[in-house]
């Protein structure tokens, strides 16, 4: 055979390899970035940052959980229990209002919209610049640029992705839909966990202070909320469920240490305010619930508590508890803020 016969038939080769290739991973599709999971496959959701877009586009639900860590150790089960939905979990650990956006446009992207979302408001997600993304999103999966998907079809990441996704069939894996991104071991919590994972964070906040604070603005705070409201007013069809969650009363300490204390009530009532001007949209407030916050077993740090308490927000919601409205959410702030100023913060270290 001539060197030139043997070429040809490498290219040819090649090619078919890039075909068979480009074949597997659109029919697996592991992110869902074209269709839900065909053949049987289960249907796994494992990396928020690459699989939100697809799942928000191409799986069915009629409701879905948009949020941070603080939704991660959600059950859809639960929600589908309490209400009557069904749930699609996309929980983006970090996720600040433009990663809410971009997760919004994707859910809104097709002709039918939710009947229901569900999400978390956080202190950074008002404070932070607002064009600023927790992680490096890959664009050519959140765009509608059929060139740009070549570099989903060819990606030796999405390719392992698929094998794993055939693999898992074989070996009987079940879809994770209800418990997606759970991080829910008990050996995670207590107060000497949350206490050691604090002591690294305030001898860190006692040099950040010593170097000087940005101050919080309510401009931010603004910003931030205009990458969110566009979406609850051009859907008035869709009821959004949104909840400030328990903090532990070592992050109101931070606070006080900061001298921050006074403003980021200011910020959260700002959301508030804007946020309830709305129809479509349920406020719950967890921030002063004194028997979760002042218990440092029902954390791992400052901010994040056990599992048990998702579901008890879960109940709240379902039940009209915790609501807060344009004529109590002030109360409930200044309960907050009175309980946060004279709270003995040394007793938690002793």
């Amino acid at each position: 055979m001539s060197e030139k016969k043997a070429l040809k038939r490498l290219v040819g080769y090649l090619a078919g390899a890039l075909v068979c290739a480009g074949v597997f991973v659109f029919c697996i599709d592991p992110f869902y970035h074209y269709h839900g999971a065909w053949f049987g496959l289960p249907v796994v959701l494992e990396n928020a940052v690459y699989q939100t877009p697809g799942a928000a586009r191409n799986l069915e639900y009629d409701s879905v959980i948009v949020g941070t860590s603080m939704t991660e150790n959600f059950h859809a089960k639960w929600f589908d229990d309490a209400f009557g939905w069904n749930t699609l979990k996309l929980s983006y650990s970090g996720a600040r209002t433009n990663d809410l956006k971009a997760i919004f446009e994707q859910i809104y992207s097709g002709e039918k919209s939710p009947a229901n979302v569900v999400f978390d408001v956080n202190d950074y997600q008002l404070t932070v610049e607002p064009d600023t993304a927790f992680a490096i999103r890959p664009e050519y999966l959140y765009d509608n640029n059929i060139f740009t998907d070549l570099s989903y079809i060819y990606n030796q990441d999405v390719l392992l992705a698929a094998a794993n996704r055939v693999l898992d069939k074989i070996e009987g894996r079940q879809s994770n839909l209800d418990s997606a991104y759970t991080w829910e071991e008990d050996e995670l919590f207590g107060a000497p966990k949350t206490l050691e994972a604090e002591t690294k964070q305030r001898e860190s906040l006692e040099q950040s202070i010593k170097s000087g604070l940005p101050q919080l603005s309510m401009e931010k705070c603004d910003a931030n909320l205009d990458n969110i409201i566009p979406f609850i007013e051009e859907h008035p069809e869709t009821t959004f469920y949104v909840f400030y969650p328990p903090y532990s009363m070592l992050y109101w300490e931070q606070k006080q240490m900061m001298g921050q204390l006074e403003d980021m009530i200011a910020i959260y009532g700002r959301s508030m305010e804007k946020l309830l001007a709305y129809d479509n949209v349920k406020i719950f407030y967890f921030q002063n619930e004194r028997d979760i916050i002042s218990n440092l077993d029902n954390y791992r740090d400052s901010t994040h508590f056990r599992p048990e308490y998702n579901k008890y927000i879960c109940d709240s919601m379902a039940r009209g508890v915790r609501q807060i409205n344009q004529d109590s959410y002030k109360e409930q702030l200044a309960d907050m803020y009175e309980y946060a100023v004279s709270f003995d913060y040394e007793k938690l270290w002793r």
